[in-house]
C-alpha cells in the first residue's frame, strides 16, 4: 500500500470516529471482518478500500489494551440511542450504576464502543490468533473484570462448528 493510501486510511479512521461522535450509526462484525458507518461498508471481509491491510492498531498487549478500552466502555455515558441498540458485543453499566466521576469525565457510550470494537477488529485482521491453552476452548474471560468476555468464534469464525464436530 503506498504512502498516500496509508495517509488516506488514517484520515478516514479519524473521520469515522468524528462521525460516530456526532451520531453516525456503525456496526462492526468480527466474524465477517467488517465495519459499516451509516450503512456503508468501510471495511469488508478484512479489506479497507480493497487493500488487505489495516493499521497495527495498538502496539501493546492485546488483553491489557482490551481491558482498558472495556473499562472505558463499561463506565461510559449512555445516550438514548446507545441504550436502544439491540446488538452489542459487550455489557456496559446502566446510567443508574455510574458514579459521579463516570458522568463527569466518561466518554460517550457510542464512541467508547466504537474504539473498543474497532481495536479488536483491527487486531483480528492484523493476525491476532486464538491460543486455547491460555485463552480457553470457547472463550476468554478477563480476570480483572468478569463481565469482559471474548468469544473464540469472533476471532476464528467457524471454530465452534469445528470444535463441535471433532468431539
Amino acid at each position: 500500500m503506498n504512502e498516500d493510501k496509508i495517509l488516506q486510511m488514517f484520515f478516514d479512521i479519524g473521520r469515522w470516529t468524528k462521525a460516530i461522535e456526532k451520531g453516525a450509526n456503525f456496526r462492526i462484525d468480527f466474524q465477517s471482518r467488517s465495519l459499516k458507518v451509516n450503512g456503508r461498508h468501510m471495511i469488508r471481509n478484512g479489506r479497507y478500500d480493497g487493500a488487505p491491510w489495516l493499521p497495527e492498531y495498538g502496539c501493546g498487549d492485546f488483553f491489557t489494551d482490551v481491558e482498558e478500552l472495556y473499562r472505558r466502555y463499561k463506565h461510559s455515558i449512555p445516550s438514548e440511542r446507545s441504550q436502544s441498540k439491540s446488538r452489542r458485543y459487550f455489557m456496559a453499566l446502566p446510567e443508574s450504576d455510574l458514579e459521579d466521576g463516570d458522568m463527569l469525565y466518561g466518554q460517550h457510550r457510542d464512541t467508547a464502543q466504537f474504539e473498543l470494537e474497532f481495536y479488536i477488529l483491527c487486531r483480528i485482521i492484523g493476525g491476532f490468533t486464538w491460543n486455547p491453552e491460555t485463552m480457553g476452548k470457547w472463550f476468554w474471560q478477563s480476570e480483572k473484570d468478569k463481565d469482559l468476555v471474548i468469544l473464540r468464534k469472533w476471532v476464528e469464525p467457524g471454530s465452534n462448528q469445528l470444535l463441535t464436530n471433532s468431539q
